[in-house]
């Protein structure tokens, strides 16, 4: 059985007090799966007895609580995903009818919960994470009706939320502008990177923080190149670009899974993964995996697959996100190859921080050759690479920063 991490001693002054934050949120603390996590890590760093949550369950989640120390309510929220009887203009105006009637009735239960939850906890604060249009909407009437400071943390951009719900363009419409209103109405704002703070500054004329998850460094970590038979490349997470998979996979069946004599393995860690395979492949898929068993099954390969998509509907979300499985493959001290368009958020990063080889097409031949020049690199170049990894550790992506990050969230107002 190996022990991935440790925890480092905290010799940092205790937090400043706040008596209770109520936690209003559409993924639960300690569900799996990236956001679970960084919610849990959040609360245990603030003291798991001062919160009280609100999970708003999506109808296809489990309707209990995951983290059994967390007082926790739950709410089932609905009407998040289109409803479309018919193609083409007619379906969207159907949809949007129908979501018209039937929303507002759900919003006002919800809100009504929660002003019922603040009457009885007396919170000094509403923290909302804005990864739903029921979390946003009912956080602005809830706004709007009781004095209650809210504070709000962003992962992914309104564009996203509404396409993965694919919601009529006047429903899209009015969850965008409640998501603007209640930026413009939190007193603080904690955002994921550097461009989404100077998009969201631009766009809404708000000021924020930036707040990523940090992951310990491994226990047992070494600078040691994997010594085996073959090249093994680690991919973890969610699968948000497909269309960077796809040259992924195409690439490598054009060499048969080999390079300079070496089989190729794809190792996967995550929770669901759709591939096509129609010539033979080499995969490992581990399936979801804790954060400590993830970062050393990562640290077991060669390379490490990091992805933004290139698609123009993406356009967004490659330029506003920043993939929390960076940090867990920092943690890993392994290369990183970064396959992303030059405006994705990371492509910017790699610039003051070159982790790994990037390769700015989603051509096939140039992934694959971008690929085995990593692979194939000398000893020199690899120790560069982790040399960066190790500092962006240090100074980026470590548990530290993440603290000081929520601290910076969730302190008392001056």
């Amino acid at each position: 059985m190996t022990t991935a991490t440790e925890a480092v001693p905290r010799t940092n002054p205790p937090l400043p007090a706040f008596q209770k934050g109520l936690l209003v949120t559409g993924t639960a603390p300690g569900e799996p799966g990236v956001g679970g996590v960084i919610l849990k890590d959040l609360i245990q760093h603030s003291d798991v007895s001062r919160w009280h949550c609100c999970w708003l369950a999506s109808k296809q989640g489990r309707q209990d609580p995951y983290w059994n120390e967390l007082a926790t309510t739950v709410r089932q929220r609905r009407y998040e995903t289109a409803y479309r009887p018919v193609p083409g203009l007619l379906g969207e105006a159907i949809s949007a009818v129908a979501l018209r009637v039937l929303r507002p009735g759900m919003i006002n239960s919800l809100t009504a919960a929660l002003r019922r939850l603040s009457q009885e906890t007396q919170p000094d604060f509403v923290l909302a994470v804005l990864d739903c249009p029921a979390v946003i909407e009912s956080a602005l009437q809830l706004q709007r009706e009781t004095s209650i400071p809210l504070r709000c943390i962003v992962w992914d951009d309104v564009e996203l939320l509404c396409r993965q719900g694919q919601l009529d363009r006047w429903s899209r419409a009015r969850v965008e502008r409640a998501f603007g209103k209640v930026l413009q109405l939190s007193e603080r704002v904690a955002v994921i990177c550097e461009n989404m703070q100077a998009e969201y500054r631009r766009r809404y004329g708000i000021e924020s923080s930036i707040l990523r998850h940090g992951v310990p460094t491994l226990a047992n970590s070494s600078c040691a190149r994997p010594s085996e038979d073959v090249f093994r490349i680690g991919f973890a997470g969610s699968l948000t670009a497909p269309d960077c998979m796809r040259a992924f996979m195409e690439g490598l069946d054009a060499v048969q899974w080999k390079i300079n004599g070496r089989e190729v393995v794809l190792r996967i860690l995550g929770a669901r993964m759709l591939l096509d395979s129609r010539v033979p492949q080499r995969m490992e898929y581990f399936g979801w995996r804790s954060v400590e068993e993830t970062c050393q099954r990562l640290s077991e390969c060669d390379l490490l697959y990091l992805p933004q998509s290139f698609t123009d509907e993406n356009r967004t979300f490659s330029e506003l996100s920043f993939p929390t499985k960076l940090s867990t493959y920092v943690s890993a001290r392994r290369p990183i190859l970064l396959h992303a368009p030059a405006y994705a958020s990371l492509s910017g990063f790699w610039q003051q921080h070159a982790m790994g080889p990037r390769c700015g097409r989603c051509d096939s031949r140039d992934l694959r050759d971008t690929v085995t020049n990593a692979l194939l690199a000398d000893n020199e170049q690899q120790q560069a690479w982790i040399a960066e990894i190790a500092r962006v550790h240090a100074d980026t992506l470590g548990t530290r920063q993440f603290e000081l990050g929520v601290e910076a969230l969730i302190a008392p107002r001056q």
